[in-house]
């Protein structure tokens, strides 16, 4: 078992950190990339990359089915297995969730019942052709499309786990050409559309191929085991930089899907390696644990300052270290220990990324 432990947490780490990059990325480009992108004397492809923050997104889902897989690969099943599985995904995402969502109240318009479908995370099962539910945390409409993915997790998760590796190679090259055909993983709206049927179909559907991608690469993991990849991780990452500086808008998220799911395989494949011991630093780990507030916790921040504080380009420049600061302190007063109260009061044993959130601490 601590053999166990220890394996897990040593791939975990890693994968954490980089998370903070990813939500980082959402960050600017919801405050700050389109500022930057007007300034004439900033070179083009820095603004490109900037504006192509939004695929951080891409890289929680496939990383998120990619962790999954791992930590639980087909034994979410029966009543007592399934109702553990679904505790610890509430205690995931629900409590602060539901804080960022309250914190934005002051600054959100009303819409009556339109609102109702984001306190039971469904504001986004609408196809984009229709109307859209109210959500007063714009960065929120990922954690409804990411609830979707939870309630499909089991019976994913049982199939990859049992079928066949010819199978189970057949759906990651579904999942991959889907991707890269039909560019879903910047879809958000309406306009984002490559086909006119992907308007008609409700937005959580068309973003499950990034979140089966990670579940397949899991599974493809833990079958092969953590064999190097001919090209390491840290290559990887400055290819994907270098294509989102240069990736027109729109199809750069269906690269970097793709290639998020590539560096996950990498880092996952060589744990031993620079890049990964770099990425297993105390504060760069502390940074990836609190990624998820950080991600939640923008938007109110932001709100904040343009409201009370004022709107000049130095106050919102100090949104930034604000927001990270913010989640920092909201990851460990708030985040993991109420989550872990939750599986502690039902009688569950501490999550996987427990020995993660004890080195922080």
């Amino acid at each position: 078992m601590a053999d166990s432990t220890a394996r897990d947490s040593h791939l975990v780490k890693p994968l954490t950190s980089i998370r903070f990059f990813a939500a980082m990325a959402v960050v600017i480009f919801h405050a700050g990339a389109s500022t930057v992108s007007a300034n004439p004397h900033i070179p083009g492809p820095f603004k490109t990359l900037l504006l192509n923050g939004y695929v951080g997104v891409t890289f929680f889902f496939v990383l998120s089915g990619f962790i999954l897989q791992y930590t639980y690969r087909g034994s979410v099943k029966g009543g007592e297995r399934l109702r553990r599985y679904g505790i610890a995904r509430f205690a995931r995402i629900y409590p602060v969730y539901i804080l960022a969502a309250l914190l934005m109240l002051p600054f959100a318009i009303a819409r009556g019942w339109f609102d109702v479908p984001q306190f039971f995370l469904l504001q986004m099962w609408t196809p984009p052709a229709l109307p859209q539910m109210g959500y007063w945390n714009m960065p929120s409409w990922t954690l409804s499309v990411e609830f979707f993915f939870y309630l499909c997790f089991p019976i994913v998760s049982a199939w990859a786990s049992q079928t066949r590796s010819s199978r189970l190679f057949t759906l990651l090259a579904c999942t991959v050409t889907f991707i890269a055909v039909t560019a879903s993983p910047a879809l958000f709206s309406a306009h984002e559309v490559a086909f006119g049927w992907m308007a008609w179909i409700p937005r959580p559907a068309l973003r499950l191929p990034e979140f089966v991608y990670g579940i397949c690469l899991a599974e493809v993991f833990l079958r092969r085991g953590p064999k190097k990849l001919p090209v390491p991780a840290w290559i990887l990452v400055v290819a994907l930089i270098a294509g989102l500086s240069v990736t027109p808008l729109g199809w750069s998220a269906a690269f970097a899907a793709l290639m998020s799911g590539a560096i996950i395989i990498a880092v996952a494949s060589d744990q031993e390696s620079r890049f990964a011991r770099l990425l297993s630093a105390r504060w760069l780990v502390l940074l990836g644990g609190a990624s998820y507030s950080l991600y939640l916790l923008h938007q109110p921040v932001h709100f904040a300052l343009a409201r009370y504080v004022g709107d000049t380009k130095l106050i919102m420049t100090l949104q930034y270290p604000l927001t990270v600061l913010a989640s920092v302190v909201v990851f460990l007063a708030y985040e993991e220990p109420l989550r872990e109260r939750v599986r502690k009061w039902t009688g569950m044993k501490p999550s996987v990324i427990e020995p993660v959130a004890a080195q922080v601490n």
